[in-house]
């Protein structure tokens, strides 16, 4: 057997097919060096113009200094300080950010809308990382420093327009101007912004003194738009843009809420750190400034190692903390790197519960009601109300009974607080609408009520900018239902009003469920945890495929369960019950496993050698194993990138099996045992694509012949075709032994052709891979217009197919053993006026322009005057 190439992605389910063609990065002009620079992660405080918050001493920019970088204007061009740029650049989940410190010795903006390149302007090109000549794979956006903008070439419109998009802010200079903007990159829609993606790149300087743009200088020296060798590489980190000696990565993260107060804080350590000083306190300026020598009471702990600390004892309900962590070098230096202050929020004693329905038995005006004093209307963002009766509830008192309004909530909760902001009209001094005197009762389910306590509320402010002045201790009930009866107003007018309540709750239940609720694609091998309920001892757990019956499976004082047989492709659902001096019944959650689980998607090898990370350094060949398989290519990258069934990867694997041992093999030892039927898991898949031959024949006389083509139908044919010439009449007869079933109409038999024309005439005896198609007799008795067919079903590969000339009489056949025959027989005698001179051989096509076919034939024979080597078409 001859040398095969094949191409692995090696997982268990299915993937999606992408394909790139990528060229590597361009080089400097000068050096020669690869222009690639790293994107870190990281937003800015605002876009305007001041980079103070910009740690730029931890990124790498691209820097536009030097003479060979001057694409136009060499004569113009005398130095750095004339005309030169450097160019950071971060990024976070919307928006990529470009801080540009530019040199220019005159500044000069004399142009407008398009024409703003003809002058002092920055230009920014982000593309796809191919080699292409046109402008069809990048977008082209500029802005200057009189903070106008512009897009020019666009992926995915015709540009040339201004956006709104585009955000810049700038500051003069003494030696020439800074700006910073940003870019909603989810506008670029052609580009894959994700973590570890390399984007083209390419940024530009437009120069000029006076009038028209003098200098061009760009980043590979080429003109802007030249991509044909490629542009530079922006690589899409995760890495967030601090110095690689300080401390990062904070849990909690910083300005976090809701932190629990037995949180133990945790870091990852700078690149250089032997060990760590903590500063943890409540005040900001005292984390900031202290130090060894004046802790100011917030030095917790100097020189750990760990890069942990638990806070003593737990923290306080809603305190916002703040925390610093110092790296320290290993002596004899002992360098201490201060590090950032970062900052969260503890956890507060009760929340607010959402989902609540007001209701009274007082009678008020359409848009006066009760819900009124629950939707939050008239609330600010900092919880002050105001002063408009359209946003207040008001109602009368009915006769026979006193006036309540009554707060049903979604279940039962423990009832921390209830905070008032009573009625609040510009004149409520003297109208007295708000409550006064009120009895607060609750209920578990509105039929059996308890009194709670007499309660004064507070009267409204009269103005706008109010802020709640009555707090209800709720104690700590469990209840469903609370109800305010009014026992007196501020005055005696007989309307009644408030303008909001907010009910807090203490979070006895268990909260937070990982994986979260409704969250499908879980591992099986998942470890669910939670968060507890508030003064929880422990927790039952309950799980199963059936959310009418669970099991309990665990009952313990710990947040994590790891359960023992989740399967692939199961829907789950689970249950917490917080228990402490009672039980509180969690909400039910679910989630859903995914259907497979990834052995080895070939996407975390590289072309590092000396590393020892190459794919062949893990699946290895016949250099070790003395087969003839070959991994990988021979040089880098060593990986195949353009075809891959999903990510960026796959694994080149050649065979030959012409010498000993005559067959090939790739070996993979994994570094700890592996299940691969755990989980419920029956089905091994391995994605395949060879490289099959567009036509082979071996010397046992057999043909191997692939295919991609839409259909041999219609008007016109797509399909591939081994012929020879034929002068006259003649025959074909062929076993058709397989074909793949690239799709079920896939076909491959025999044809005479009078042209190589897509719609020439012909006649074609097929068989497909779907048994129920079986063979079919197609032709084309005039050139251009539609196919005919007469179909025989029930016919399974492999099977026999003949096709005779005689003069303009074409007699198609079939047969089972190459023995007995059987005509297909078309309504009327299949006559199609051909040349003298046409064309016969072996027809295959996918019937999917998508996807490829290979089909094997044997027992070749012609008859006639036969003449040539085999071709292609």
């Amino acid at each position: 057997m001859s040398a095969k190439k094949w191409v692995f992605a090696g997982i268990l389910g299915l993937l999606s097919l992408s394909l790139a063609i990528a060229a590597p990065p361009a080089v400097h002009p000068a050096t020669g060096e690869p222009l690639v620079i790293e994107c870190l992660w990281g937003t800015p405080d605002a876009i305007d113009g001041d980079l103070s918050d910009w740690n730029l001493a931890a990124m790498t920019p691209a820097v536009l200094d030097a003479a060979a970088q001057v694409h136009t204007g060499q004569t113009s061009w005398s130095d750095p300080e004339d005309c030169s740029g450097v160019f950071y650049l971060l990024w976070d989940d919307e928006k990529i950010y470009m801080a540009v410190v530019v040199k220019d010795d005159k500044l000069s903006m004399n142009k407008t809308n398009g024409d703003i390149w003809n002058a002092d302007c920055i230009e920014i090109f982000f593309a796809t990382t191919n080699a292409v000549s046109e402008h069809d794979e990048h977008y082209q956006y500029g802005f200057n420093a009189n903070e106008q903008t512009w897009n020019w070439c666009n992926m995915d419109s015709d540009g040339q327009s201004a956006i709104d998009y585009l955000q810049v802010a700038s500051t003069r200079t003494a030696d020439g101007y800074i700006c910073e903007a940003s870019i909603d990159y989810r506008q670029m829609a052609s580009l894959d912004f994700s973590v570890g993606n390399a984007i083209g790149f390419h940024p530009v300087i437009d120069d000029t003194d006076n009038g028209d743009r003098e200098i061009q200088m760009t980043w590979t020296s080429r003109e802007a738009h030249d991509q044909t060798l490629g542009y530079g590489h922006l690589i899409l980190s995760a890495e967030p843009a601090i110095a690689k000696e300080l401390s990062r990565n904070p849990n909690p993260a910083n300005d976090a809420a809701d932190v629990p107060t037995d949180v133990i804080l945790s870091w990852d350590p700078g690149a250089f750190a032997a060990s760590h000083d903590v500063y943890f306190g409540t005040t900001f300026d005292d984390v900031n400034d202290a130090t060894r020598g004046d802790p100011r009471g917030v030095l917790v702990s100097q020189g750990q190692t760990a890069a942990s600390y638990d806070p003593p004892g737990v923290l306080d309900y809603g305190q916002t903390y703040y925390w610093r962590i110092d790296e320290v070098n290993a002596p004899p230096n002992s360098t201490i790197f201060k590090g950032q202050i970062w900052w969260f929020a503890a956890e507060p004693v009760g929340y607010p519960i959402e989902s609540i329905i007001a209701t009274t038995n007082g009678d008020s005006d359409e848009g006066a009601g009760p819900e009124k004093t629950i939707d939050g209307s008239g609330l600010d963002d900092a919880d002050r109300h105001s002063a408009a009766a359209t946003d207040m509830w008001l109602a009368y008192a009915p006769d026979e009974e006193p006036l309540y309004i009554q707060y049903e909530f979604d279940r039962v909760y423990e009832l921390h607080e209830m905070l008032v902001w009573n009625y609040n009209v510009q004149f409520e001094m003297i109208l007295g609408f708000g409550l006064k005197d009120v009895t607060v009762q609750y209920s578990v389910d509105a039929e059996g009520w308890t009194v709670l306590r007499d309660v004064e509320f507070a009267r409204g402010a009269s103005m706008a900018g109010y802020a709640a002045n009555t707090v209800v201790d709720l104690g700590g009930v469990s209840a469903r239902y609370v109800r305010l009866i009014v026992n007196s107003g501020w005055s005696t007018l007989g309307q009644f009003g408030l303008s909001e309540v907010r009910f807090l709750f203490i979070p006895v239940q268990a909260r937070q469920p990982q994986p979260a609720d409704g969250a499908t694609e879980v591992d099986p091998a998942t470890l669910l945890s939670w968060r507890a309920g508030r003064d929880a001892t422990s927790h039952q757990l309950y799980l199963g495929t059936d959310p009418e019956e669970l099991t309990l499976v665990a009952d313990a004082a710990q947040t994590t369960y790891a359960p023992d047989a989740l399967y692939f492709g199961d829907s789950y659902y689970w249950r917490i019950d917080a228990v402490g001096d009672g039980v509180w019944a969690g909400e039910l959650w679910s989630f859903a496993t995914k259907s497979y689980a990834l052995i080895d998607g070939f996407e975390t090898y590289n072309d590092d050698i000396d590393a020892g990370t190459t794919i062949f350094d893990t699946w290895l060949d016949g250099w070790v194993n003395n087969t003839g398989s070959t991994v990988g290519y021979l040089n880098a990258p060593f990986a195949e990138e353009t075809i891959v069934r999903s990510g960026g990867q796959s694994m080149p694997l050649q065979y030959d099996n012409t010498d000993s041992p005559f067959y090939s093999e790739a070996e993979r030892v994994f570094a700890s045992p592996q299940n691969w039927s755990g989980h419920g898991a029956d089905t091994l898949v391995l994605y395949v694509r060879g490289n099959a031959p567009s036509f082979e024949e071996t010397s046992g006389g057999r043909i191997i012949m692939s295919a991609v083509g839409t259909d041999i139908w219609g008007t016109a044919d797509q399909f591939r075709y081994a012929y020879k010439s034929l002068s006259g009449n003649g025959s074909i007869t062929v076993r058709i032994d397989s074909v793949i079933r690239s799709n079920e109409w896939a076909k491959a038999g025999v044809m005479i052709r009078e042209t190589l024309e897509a719609g020439s005439k012909h006649a074609f005896v097929a068989l497909t891979p779907e048994p129920t198609h079986g063979a079919s007799l197609q032709r084309r008795p005039v050139a251009g217009t539609d196919s005919a067919n007469t179909d025989v079903a029930d016919i399974s590969l492999p099977y026999w197919a003949r096709l005779t000339r005689t003069n303009n009489l074409f007699t198609p056949q079939i047969s089972a053993d190459g023995v007995t025959w059987v005509d297909i027989t078309p309504t009327d005698p299949l006559e199609i006026p051909m040349t003298a001179n046409v064309y016969i051989g072996l027809a295959v096509t996918s019937h999917d322009a998508a996807i490829t076919t290979a089909a094997e034939f044997s027992n070749l024979a012609m008859t006639g005057s036969v003449t040539g080597a085999w071709q292609t078409a």
